[in-house]
């Protein structure tokens, strides 16, 4: 299996998908709290009984909407249906969601991961029963390369990098409070070693450094604790837009206008903060994306192929004058898919 890094452009991703067949996607409903999805497939498919692909989110937010509809479009023209879980951000309640796809037999898997650990155990599963295992979202080199067929490589110590490139030349040197998301994942951590090494020796100094579950009401109440203890701090930089939405929303309430906020990814929420004085820029990438290149290489798998593992995902500071031209070439979402989801 090859892991050399590979950049699967929009055009050769639909390109491909345009060959592998042409029969319409079913899909099943989510569920609520980490359960599977209940309910009859819907969609219409022919040539004999749908195959069930997995599809195990972190939690629900936009963001993990959107990668549900990067998969739906990603399997969209083949005799599949999706069974989505999700955990609600807790590592136990994954491995378990995992296990269920694995025992209701879900013939290939996606996975959002929530932490490095649940989901190693979930991969290991599946490996053992030859189902394919797509990673919509790989921070790196790790544990559980060996059990997954693919993966959508985020570099964020890159991302972390283009923050902290963007604050030396956009905000004056200062205190900053870090909103991460989860960790354990790999996510955050990556992140902060990116922002880190951007900005030793700059001026810029990090003050606090606290997880925000990717909840927007945690991550405010990280933003005013640190805020409480200085006073000072004129920079917020949140490592989702989940989270940055309340945070741009709780600056606009207190008419806070002299802090700079960086946060990462995007939603249709944090489009219409950016450029506002409550949200100056994102390192962006398209969830979508991500959900996009892990079905397909789930899909090239069940098909026959033989999926590159690694698959790079892109990503740029994106700021209001540069976000018309960026979602034209990496749409955040397929909304076409998102009745069919239920999500």
């Amino acid at each position: 299996m090859a892991k050399d890094p590979v950049l699967l452009s929009r055009r050769s991703l639909l390109g491909g998908l345009g060959a592998l067949g042409g029969i319409a996607l079913a899909t099943a409903a989510c569920g609520s709290g980490g359960g599977a999805g209940a309910g009859a497939a819907t969609g219409s498919g022919s040539g004999g009984a749908a195959t069930t692909i997995g599809l195990s989110l972190n939690g629900i937010v936009d963001y993990t909407k959107y990668v549900a509809e990067g998969v739906a479009m990603g399997l969209d023209g083949g005799n599949y249906q999706i069974k989505v879980v999700q955990a609600n951000f807790d590592g136990p309640t994954e491995l378990r969601n995992i296990e269920s796809l694995l025992s209701q037999g879900a013939a290939g898997v996606v996975i959002l991961p929530n932490t490095i650990e649940t989901t190693l155990n979930g991969v290991r599963e599946a490996k053992s029963s030859d189902v394919p295992v797509g990673m919509a979202l790989w921070a790196g080199p790790g544990p559980l390369d060996p059990y997954v067929s693919g993966v959508a490589y985020l570099d964020s110590v890159k991302g972390g990098t283009l923050v902290g490139e963007w604050l030396k030349a956009n905000a004056k040197p200062g205190k900053i409070i870090v909103v991460q998301g989860v960790v354990g994942q790999g996510f955050s951590e990556r992140l902060d070693e990116g922002l880190d090494g951007a900005l030793s020796g700059s001026g810029f100094e990090v003050v606090v450094r606290e997880q925000g579950m990717f909840d927007r009401n945690t991550a405010v109440g990280v933003v005013e604790r640190g805020l409480q203890a200085h006073p000072d701090a004129k920079i917020v930089v949140s490592y989702a837009s989940a989270m940055s939405d309340g945070i741009a929303a709780y600056l606009k309430q207190n008419n806070v206008t002299d802090i700079t906020h960086v946060t990462s990814d995007a939603d249709e929420e944090m489009l219409t903060w950016l450029g506002t004085p409550f949200l100056r820029a994102s390192r962006f990438y398209s969830a979508a994306e991500t959900g996009l290149i892990a079905a397909r290489l789930v899909r090239t798998a069940l098909e026959g192929g033989s999926p590159q593992f690694q698959n790079t995902v892109f990503q740029d500071i994106m700021t209001a004058e540069n976000k018309d031209a960026m979602l034209a070439q990496h749409p955040i979402r397929y909304p076409q898919f998102a009745s069919k989801l239920a999500l």
